[in-house]
């Protein structure tokens, strides 16, 4: 027989799955398994609370734009000296066709390492508040009242919820 969970307790659990969810960015299988709560609860949690969104705007903060930006970057690179080496190959076995090919191709990629260079320049630099700079404030914010008072972070949850569906429609 299910064991009847109070509104306090059932408040609790919400909130701590919104964390799981949304801020730590489980899924919600594992977070039904955590707390021990149906996958069919926490995925009406989700849908009422907007969670999908809400992780999606998280998903797009600066920070992680910034990190995936340079992850490209980094492969780019790594190709375009992968590139230099065989136009190298292609001047010492005096294949011109190749060399040439090889380098129209070295100029595309230096091309987009060069606009992702400027985007990552320009987020780094950027004086306007974006929704991914508000969303990564906040969540320094609120880990840091986490830390602080797990308490008083857990009463902040729908407060936080309804700052980020503002900010987005505001920012977004």
């Amino acid at each position: 027989m299910a064991r009847k969970t109070g509104k306090k307790e059932y408040e609790k659990l919400r909130r701590s799955a919104y964390e799981y969810v949304v801020v730590q960015d489980c899924t919600q299988v594992q977070t039904a398994k955590i707390l021990g709560v149906s996958e069919k609860t926490l995925s009406d949690w989700a849908r009422d609370g907007g969670w999908r969104e809400l992780r999606k705007a998280r998903q797009s903060a600066v920070s992680t734009a910034n990190s995936n930006l340079k992850n490209i970057i980094s492969l780019l690179s790594e190709q375009r000296l992968k590139i230099e080496q065989e136009i190298h190959e292609a001047q010492n076995a005096e294949d011109r066709g190749s060399e040439l090919e090889l380098r129209r191709k070295a100029n595309l990629i230096s091309d987009d390492l060069s606009k992702l260079n400027k985007t990552l320049r320009d987020n780094d630099k950027s004086g306007g508040i974006t929704l991914g700079i508000y969303i990564d404030i906040m969540d320094d914010i609120f880990n840091n009242l986490r830390i602080f008072n797990m308490d008083l972070y857990e009463q902040t949850l729908e407060f936080q919820t309804m700052l980020i569906r503002k900010k987005t429609i505001e920012l977004g």
